[in-house]
């Protein structure tokens, strides 16, 4: 039986947030399975400015060592705060508090320039935004993996059992995301994937030779259930009308903000 989830959509502002108390919308399990949302973020000062702008050998690893220092404590978490605990981190938990400290130190207010795709226009465009808006979809259910059923082309339907990706998982494809995106998601699928009835699926190796349908449900699954932030910005160009539609970079607008 699949472990049931359920997504809320709620601005930023909505989703628990008392000053800085801040409710993850996934969580970590301690070792008990209890489920721990609720964290406190301190106040940032110069110190922290200075690690943002250290030598890091990817942004993952630059955002672990930010929230390392950024979290003050986790609500009933029995150890403190470490760099492998904020690894563990769902990514869009880890999203959620760059957001987050990005509104709480900054402000609300984004303002970008991007550029209109459509060759024939290819102008400027100033975006505008408030953090607040951006929708976070909420897991109802935190569980250490998922049941999800799976189609071949022969319609034949094989369980998988799956995790949702961490801030750990982010780092080690990091290398490949530029290079090779299918290589990073087949190291991302072999790190999550417990089991898929009828394939074996304990190496890179044997991932990679995974049926592309399966790969790619896998894919939707995690798209549509993994919570955190929806970064994508939907706009039209204002000189041509063009879908200027696009992913906020958050890693890279809040790092190199700093």
């Amino acid at each position: 039986m699949s472990t049931p989830l359920a997504h809320i959509a709620e601005s930023v502002n909505d989703a628990g947030v008392h000053g800085r108390r801040v409710t993850l919308p996934g969580g970590i399990l301690d070792a008990h399975g209890n489920r721990h949302r609720v964290v406190e973020l301190r106040e940032l000062t110069g110190a922290d400015e200075e690690v943002l702008c250290g030598q890091f050998e990817s942004a993952t690893q630059q955002v672990t060592a930010f929230l390392t220092r950024a979290i003050a404590r986790m609500e009933g978490w029995p150890a403190p705060i470490d760099a492998r605990l904020v690894d563990t981190m769902l990514i869009g938990d880890r999203d959620y508090l760059l957001l987050r400290l990005r509104q709480l130190e900054v402000g609300d207010h984004v303002h970008e320039v991007v550029r209109c795709r459509a060759r024939d226009c290819a102008k400027k465009v100033d975006v505008e935004f408030l953090i607040s808006e951006l929708p976070v979809r909420q897991l109802e259910v935190l569980s250490e993996h998922y049941v999800v059923p799976l189609t071949d082309e022969q319609g034949v339907r094989h369980l998988a059992k799956l995790r949702l990706p961490t801030g750990a998982d982010l780092a080690a494809v990091a290398p490949l995301l530029e290079s090779n995106p299918g290589a990073a998601n087949t190291r991302l699928y072999a790190r999550m994937v417990q089991s898929i009835e009828g394939f074996d699926t304990a190496s890179e190796e044997q991932v990679r030779g995974l049926p592309m349908r399966l790969r790619t449900q896998i894919g939707t699954f995690v798209g549509r259930h993994a919570p955190g932030p929806d970064l994508q910005i939907d706009i039209a160009c204002p000189h041509c009308g063009g879908d200027m539609t696009y992913a906020f970079d958050l890693r890279g607008f809040f790092l190199s903000s700093a």
